[in-house]
């Protein structure tokens, strides 16, 4: 019977991987398949009969294992299922899993046991392996400096690390496995662990786990009660739970909190500079603008941020920019003098500074370009030397160098009219104009209320506006009348007198505003043309003088007619001019007749009236041309221009007669005559002396022939008559 059942066992186990073992009830070894001899290192034919003792590394094991199969409830063995170590042949050992159960006959009786046995060496090795594996990653999760934690699909925590509950100290007694995320929250939020930012606990707990479940690995910060911060970032895990850091930032926020400080004081700082101060990468994009880059590129920070700012000039601009920066960018500082048109319409003279940004490797991270516009400084430059050279020079007189700095303002101050005024009580009078197309006539007047130089006046100082709709102008008379919207002028003071005023004005307002150059320069040129007009006033009264001078010092005082002196200079000029151009001239000597006698007879004060109405009336009959003067007490002496001897002959005839009826007095009881000498210019008259010394000799021969006639030289006297 014990063969048939062999047979049976082979058929039925014997080509199994799992090893099978029989036994009867006492655990003899029945039979033992080939897998479970291959097990135990020994020939399946050595096994029947072996006692199982045998095979356990432990002899206590094999005994309570029996102890499995007598129970004092049940006698009856039932299936069992343990695991323990067995030695095989060969000495070594190996960790199996054996599941049995009890074989009945067919009169129920016990009969024996069967085992399936199985080696479980591999499992029990990659459970210490996994075990190890459990150890190390707590280790390694100690060893992190951050906050980790794992939470199962349930939302339960696996397991975190020391540093995850000091983060959480007040959630500390919560944070166990198996606990669930949100009733850890909560724990932490009785506790005022947290700051809710001024949320309720409802609303920040609902917010919290809604950046928890998406677990999408985005960071959020998370701020705590004591003040510290958080960096969160959690994420899914292959089997549907969370994984998440919790970093402490607090010393990175408040890193960045003053990073952040500095940067607004330095924002700050650069948005106060007049200069424009941008930042840009090595393509050319601007990563930083100030308001004053702002303002030119007329932009806001967040339409200029992220642009090419070179891109929004002019292309003859980009070309001069290109080389400056392709310099900078082989880490050279670059310094240069451009003019540029900027987007906001305004022409600009600038001094860039392009200063390369040098990252640690030494290779250039990008440019921090500073323009200053040095627009007014290099046109005051120039306005104030060209203003030297008007001064200073001595090819332009009084008017045009008024009109030179009047035209100067016009183009200093961009503006197309230029006025000099002369104010008179209210009276406001166009002195001296500048504009484009003769709009302003010099001479008209206004009322001086209707100008905005009354309240230039008012100041005692120069005004200025750009935009008069804008300003306290819109409110004056001439905003209404005039419609200026530009205007600048100053007071002029001519010697310390308000003299009127200097300015220049526009109907648009002006892109730029005036600067405290531009007050300046109008003062100057107001301190100038003021100094101007009192300089010409001094020079006009210094000539004035001259000539009063001049005249005292050449006419007679008593005729008023030319000294001998005088009228000698002139004669040597009218002789030089003879000498060259061969004009004729006649020279008369001229001597009143019987002049002792009249004051002698009639006294000095009558034969003064004598000689000034006989002045008179040879002046009067005299073209402007002619030369006539006094060259003794009675003698006269005149030059007829370009006259020969029979013209000279007939005016001195004539002015004979025109003594005899203009000359008579009644206080005088003596007909008033005169003789005279002529003498026509020659050649051989290289001095006047010479030519007076003829006409002398001619009027002596009248005076002796009778007087009261006319003789020229080298002639035969005439009987003259009454």
């Amino acid at each position: 019977m014990a063969e048939s059942i062999t047979l049976d066992l082979e058929q039925s186990f014997g080509d199994l991987n799992e090893c099978v073992l029989v036994t009867n009830p006492d655990r003899v070894i029945v039979y033992a398949n080939t897998a479970l001899a291959r097990l135990l290192r020994v020939e399946p034919a050595e096994l029947a009969g072996a006692m199982t003792k045998q095979f356990f590394a432990d002899p206590a094991q094999f005994e309570e294992v029996g102890e499995l199969y007598r129970s004092p409830e049940d006698p009856r063995p039932r299936k069992k299922a343990y695991a323990f170590e067995v030695i095989r042949s060969d000495g070594t050992t190996t960790s199996v899993e054996v599941i049995s159960a009890p074989i009945f006959d067919a009169a129920n009786n016990l009969s024996g046991y069967l085992f399936v046995v199985r080696d479980i060496s591999e499992r029990k090795a990659l459970e210490k392996r996994l075990s190890d594996v459990a150890l190390t990653l707590e280790d390694a999760l100690e060893a992190i400096s951050e906050g980790f934690a794992i939470y199962d699909c349930d939302d339960r925590l696996i397991i975190c690390n020391d540093n995850y509950r000091d983060i959480y100290e007040h959630s500390t007694a919560a944070i166990v496995p198996g606990s669930r995320f949100e009733d850890i929250l909560r724990f932490g939020l009785t506790r005022d662990q947290y700051n809710t930012g001024g949320l309720s606990k409802d609303e920040w707990l609902e917010q919290r786990l809604v950046k928890h479940r998406e677990a999408d690995g985005s960071v959020i910060e998370q701020n705590l009660a004591d003040g510290r911060w958080l960096r969160i970032s959690e994420t899914r895990t292959r089997s549907g739970g969370t994984a998440g850091i919790r970093a402490d930032i607090t010393e990175l926020k408040e890193a960045r909190a003053r990073a952040e400080s500095a940067y607004k004081n330095l924002s700050l700082m650069a948005d106060n500079v007049s200069a424009s101060i941008t930042e840009i990468d090595t393509d050319g994009v601007c990563v930083f603008i100030n308001k004053t880059g702002c303002e030119w590129f007329d932009g806001s920070p967040e339409e200029l941020i992220g642009t090419s700012l070179r891109d929004r000039l002019p292309w003859k601009e980009r070309e001069v920019l290109l080389p400056i920066f392709r310099q900078a960018l082989q880490g050279q500082k670059v310094a240069s003098e451009v003019s540029l048109n900027f987007p906001d319409g305004v022409r600009r003279e600038c001094h860039l500074d392009c200063n390369p940004r040098v990252n640690d490797q030494g290779g250039v991270d990008g440019l921090v370009v500073l323009v200053n516009d040095i627009t007014d400084r290099k046109k005051t430059e120039r306005t104030l030397a060209e203003l030297y050279a008007i001064t200073s020079t001595r090819e332009l007189g009084h008017e045009e160098k008024i009109a030179e700095i009047l035209r100067l303002g016009c183009e200093h101050f961009e503006l197309p009219f230029g006025i000099i005024s002369d104010i008179a009580e209210d009276r406001y009078t166009l002195a001296y104009t500048h504009c484009p197309a003769d709009e302003l006539v010099s001479g008209v007047t206004f009322p001086l209320g209707d100008t905005y130089c009354a309240l230039t006046l008012k100041a005692n100082e120069p005004l200025a506006t750009v935009n008069a709709a804008q300003s306290e102008f819109a409110e004056h008379p001439c905003y209404k009348l005039f419609e200026l919207e530009t205007y600048i002028g100053a007071p002029l003071i001519v010697d310390g007198v308000p003299y009127g005023t200097i300015n220049f004005s526009a109907p648009s307002p002006r892109k730029r505003d005036f600067t405290a150059a531009d007050i300046q320069i109008v003062r100057q040129f107001a301190d100038w043309i003021g100094h101007e007009i009192a300089r010409q006033r001094d020079h006009q009264a210094l000539m004035d003088a001259k000539i009063n001078l001049e005249r005292v010092a050449s006419i007679d005082d008593l005729t008023q007619i030319l000294n001998r002196r005088a009228f000698l200079e002139r004669a040597n000029t009218e002789i030089q001019r003879f000498r060259r151009s061969k004009q004729p001239f006649t020279a008369v000597m001229l001597d009143i007749d019987n002049f002792k006698q009249i004051n002698d007879q009639f006294g000095h004060a009558a034969g003064d009236e004598v000689l000034v109405k006989f002045s008179r009336s040879i002046s009067n009959a005299l073209r402007a041309v002619d030369v006539f003067g006094r060259v003794g007490g009675e003698e006269f002496c005149l030059i007829l221009h370009e006259t020969q001897e029979n013209e000279a002959l007939l005016v001195c005839e004539r002015l004979r007669r025109t003594i005899l009826t203009d000359c008579q007095m009644e206080d005088v009881d003596q007909t008033i005559t005169c003789s005279m000498g002529l003498a026509v210019a020659a050649r051989e008259d290289i001095e006047f002396s010479t030519l007076m010394q003829k006409a002398d000799t001619a009027l002596y021969q009248a005076k002796t022939s009778g007087r009261n006639k006319c003789i020229v030289f080298g002639s035969e006297p005439a009987q003259t008559p009454d």
